[in-house]
């Protein structure tokens, strides 16, 4: 079964620009032996640990003899450490030639900086036009593309099949955020420490846009133009009253001074069974079937985003890491044609699941069930129907200083959330000091 629905945008959260084209297969996409006979070593450098990357890297280095691929971890699944050591060695002057990047935020700041290579020429001498290729939208930056799509997901809610079997209630193909409250508040059992919550929502910002995340358009702080704060959009305010119903008055999610002051992991929570429903990235498919930290115990099932109103198509927050070159690297065409390797048939070698057309994503779900720990312990019908029915929008624009914005925009909603105030008067202050981000950051 081929891909059918589901299209991808970079995540955490998406990527900005306009799809371009793209073409067919060469010698950089089925692994061909590269031209020449000097011998050439490239480092890539990333956060997944090396055995993620190996099995696509044998086999290019198979096909191409005269090159040699080092993959580092600098901070093995910690992308955030891991950034802040590749700028120190890029300010330094150390030696490497590829890295990966996993958000729109991390992507815009490395760009603005000239850390990143162009990628526009290396397309176009190899007669590739990049929406024929692959699903997943990249950011772009002053109209130019400057990265490959890597491992790619939708956003999606993942279940306690345990947990959901007790209370009667069916995996959801399709549902609302009304309905979503409705199964909150059914799986909602206990009181004090043992209390089981029907889902728990994280700190990061993602947990502050649920609705906007719904939308085909418009889903971040920041309005698609990249320039403008989208605070009077009425799925901002639906988003935030949401987490606050449920935290504060249907008491039916973790409430959020317990998440901050206790600082629990959304992982804890879920495994645990201290919350039957969590909204989360793609990364957690195979978290699902267990960890050497984290046995998998019971089943997991997977919804679709909810939509906010009955009937509405399918949309979610998602998307791609970034493959990059480095703009300093001493190898940058052979880089290039690893890349392109890796963002088709080299990532289904990874056990993940791609942003790559003529992937097969039955077989990469099987892939990746199969690697993990406890592979029963994975719906795997639930999540198929997730990846066919999931739509992404667009990627906007994200202006370098998103980090900047992300934080003020965090501060006001947790005050909202902290009861401190009220809806209007967080969604003023929100405006007043997001404008201010932007106007400190005028050119």
């Amino acid at each position: 079964m081929k891909r059918k629905g589901w299209t991808i945008a970079t995540s955490v959260v998406l990527m900005a620009g306009l799809l371009t084209g793209c073409g067919t297969s060469s010698s950089a996409t089925n692994g061909s032996p590269t031209s020449g006979s000097q011998h050439v070593t490239l480092k890539f450098i990333g956060w997944d640990p090396a055995s993620v990357y190996q099995p696509a890297i044998d086999a290019y280095e198979k096909k191409n003899p005269n090159v040699t691929v080092e993959y580092t971890p600098l901070v093995e699944n910690d992308s955030n450490a891991t950034l802040k050591k590749l700028d120190l060695m890029y300010a330094s002057g150390q030696d490497f030639d590829m890295f990966t990047l996993n958000s729109t935020t991390t992507f815009s700041q490395r760009v603005s900086n000239g850390m990143i290579e162009p990628l526009d020429t290396y397309l176009a001498k190899e007669g590739v036009k990049y929406q024929d290729e692959y699903n997943a939208e990249q950011m772009t930056f002053n109209g130019k593309r400057y990265s490959l799509p890597g491992k790619a997901g939708p956003w999606m809610i993942i279940l306690n099949k345990t947990q959901l079997d007790a209370a009667n209630l069916p995996v959801p193909k399709s549902w609302t955020w009304d309905d979503f409250q409705t199964y909150a508040k059914k799986l909602t059992q206990g009181s004090g420490a043992s209390k089981q919550y029907g889902t728990f929502f994280y700190t990061w910002k993602d947990y502050f846009l649920l609705a906007k995340y719904s939308s085909p358009t418009n889903q971040g702080i920041m309005a698609d133009d990249g320039a403008t704060p989208d605070v009077n959009n009425p799925l901002l305010k639906k988003s935030l009253e949401l987490r606050y119903q449920m935290e504060n008055v249907d008491k039916t999610a973790t409430p959020y001074q317990d998440v901050v002051t206790q600082k629990i992991p959304y992982r804890d929570a879920y495994f645990q069974g201290k919350a039957s429903m969590l909204p989360t990235g793609p990364w957690m498919i195979q978290e699902a079937g267990g960890t050497d930290k984290i046995p998998a115990t019971f089943v997991t099932a997977f919804a679709p985003w909810p939509t906010n109103n009955k009937g509405d198509e399918q949309y979610s927050f998602g998307g791609a890491d970034s493959l990059v070159i480095s703009s300093k690297s001493k190898n940058k065409e052979e880089s290039y044609k690893f890349l392109r390797f890796l963002s088709t048939e080299g990532i289904v070698l990874t056990k993940q699941l791609s942003a790559w057309k003529k992937a097969d994503v039955n077989q990469e779900v099987d892939q990746i069930i199969a690697s993990t720990k406890s592979p029963d312990k994975i719906d795997k019908a639930s999540l198929i129907n997730v990846l066919n029915v999931t739509k992404l929008p667009q990627p906007p624009i994200v202006p370098s200083y998103e980090s900047d914005i992300e934080t003020a925009f965090i501060a006001d909603a947790e005050k909202y959330m902290l009861g401190q105030t009220d809806i209007n008067t967080t969604l003023g202050n929100m405006k007043v000091n997001l404008q201010k981000v932007v106007d400190a950051n005028k050119k």
